[in-house]
């Protein structure tokens, strides 16, 4: 995992690397703003609309939506993985896989459906457990269950983009079962970078050019092994 992140982190200084982190810098500044925008909205507009909550609401609203848009940031701005997904991974083969033939790649429908499919996903499964933790009075539990759940969420879909170029979806499944705790620890590491400022405005590039050199030693691992 350290080769992995070593050589992912060097080609961030690539010239061709940094024009798609600008765009991921300010598509992940867009979704923030709207994030904060829309949970406000919801908030101080349509949830409470009268009352001393709605009083309440006025004067901590702000913060409110700065906190729940920090917490829904990381995951939603995963999303755009699809967009710049097959350019990252192609500078990252060229550069230390010269040796592999281009590959089929996702049609970039099927790669902007699995984006959005994913996005559904995982802003559900993190309203929900920011719900349930809310419900139950376990605030302290909340980042255990954030770096759990979207542990295993952004191993996947990382994982699984990356790998549908190349594999076919049952080979796919196959490698990633043989992998779940590498994937599940990778996808924690990367939930922590989208937490930090600054980091998680090019944490999807650098977790795409990571997840190449994943599965590339997981796949020549299982040729050598024999697994096909």
């Amino acid at each position: 995992m350290l080769r992995a992140f070593s050589l992912a982190f060097g080609q961030l200084f690539d010239r061709r690397v940094l024009g798609v982190l600008g765009t991921c810098a300010l598509l992940s500044l867009a979704v923030f703003v709207g994030l904060w925008w829309l949970i406000d909205w919801l908030l101080t507009d349509v949830w409470v609309t009268t009352g001393w909550a709605h009083t309440t609401l006025d004067w901590f609203g702000a913060f409110a939506a700065v906190l729940l848009a920090w917490f829904l940031f990381p995951v939603v701005t995963s999303a755009f993985v699809g967009l710049f997904l097959e350019r990252v991974a192609t500078l990252v083969e060229r550069r230390h896989y010269p040796y592999l033939t281009p590959a089929p790649g996702l049609p970039f429908h099927q790669a902007l459906a699995a984006s959005l499919q994913f996005l559904a996903l995982v802003v559900a499964a993190n309203v929900l457990l920011l719900s349930l933790l809310l419900l139950w009075f376990l605030p302290f539990a909340y980042p255990v269950g954030f770096f759990v759940v979207n542990g295993l969420l952004l191993g996947r879909e990382y994982f699984d983009l990356v790998a549908l170029r190349r594999l076919d979806r049952a080979r796919t499944r196959t490698l990633r079962a043989a992998h779940a705790g590498e994937l599940l620890l990778t996808g924690a590491g990367l939930a922590f970078l989208l937490t930090v400022p600054l980091l998680n405005l090019v944490t999807p590039v650098f977790a795409t050019a990571m997840m190449v050199h994943r599965f590339e030693r997981w796949r020549g691992d299982q040729l050598a092994a024999g697994g096909g």
